[in-house]
């Protein structure tokens, strides 16, 4: 690994201005690359991108308002980044809806949201991003995933651990389809992460859960980040259709 790791490749991170996708934009960075934020928070995402910055990367960050609700914002976004910066040769999938309520009595209009914004835009903006893959002669895209689907979920959110499952199966599907184009596709999952909104909001339940971890702790932002910036390199380049678990041995022991 090198501060030019990256080489200036465009990577673009949805759901950037906190959390996992924030750390990965700082670490992605930090290695070379162009880093494009995006989020649907203004606010947000002016102080993410300022904290990036600061880390003094040798290229700027640059940022883009993005909802993944909205299929527009997609093609206006990328078209925007491939004429100012070249086309994205690394896409991390991280923005994700999990609306909670019990599954016999959601709402099914929250229900569609998460479908559509999960899964239906999901798909969309791979196919959008293959395409400028293909014209720079390959990329890789990492899906930001979760062991929800493995574990059932709860029984306040089967619609996000449904929406993750259908994700995985459309990452086996990119994988082999971007082959012959030199463009790879894989996921990380995760349980509960330190420094995200989900676990830093349930204190009590993310210390229950680091106590299950055989490694005694719950991953960190750094930890998922570096598991997405090794999918996303030339480390990587024969890899591709691969779930990589970082749980700490907690999914693998259970």
């Amino acid at each position: 690994m090198s501060a030019d790791e990256f080489d200036g490749r465009v990577a673009l991170i949805t759901g950037a201005g906190a959390g996992i996708g924030r750390t990965t934009a700082k670490l992605l960075a930090l290695r070379g690359a162009t880093v494009v934020l995006t989020d649907k928070h203004a606010g947000r995402l002016e102080e993410a991108t300022e904290w990036v910055a600061a880390a003094g990367p040798p290229i700027a960050p640059v940022s883009h308002l993005l909802d993944i609700e909205h299929r527009e914002n997609f093609d206006s976004v990328f078209k925007e980044v491939e004429a100012s910066l070249g086309a994205i040769r690394i896409y991390v999938w991280n923005a994700a809806l999990n609306l909670q309520q019990p599954v016999f009595d959601h709402d099914p209009e929250l229900f569609d949201r998460i479908a559509h914004a999960n899964i239906n835009n999901c798909w969309y903006s791979c196919q959008g991003v293959a395409q400028q893959m293909k014209r720079a002669g390959g990329g890789s895209i990492v899906m930001v995933g979760s062991i929800a689907p493995d574990l059932g979920a709860t029984e306040r959110e089967p619609p996000y651990g449904m929406s993750k499952a259908a994700v995985r199966a459309l990452m086996y599907g990119i994988a082999r389809a971007g082959g012959p184009d030199n463009i790879r596709c894989n996921e990380v999952i995760m349980g509960y992460v330190e420094g995200t909104r989900f676990a830093d909001s349930r204190p009590d339940r993310a210390q229950e859960e680091s106590e299950k971890t055989p490694m005694r702790r719950n991953a960190n932002t750094q930890d998922i980040a570096e598991a997405i910036a090794f999918l996303a390199s030339e480390r990587a380049a024969f890899v591709s259709g691969e779930v990589l678990n970082v749980t700490g041995a907690l999914f693998g022991s259970m």
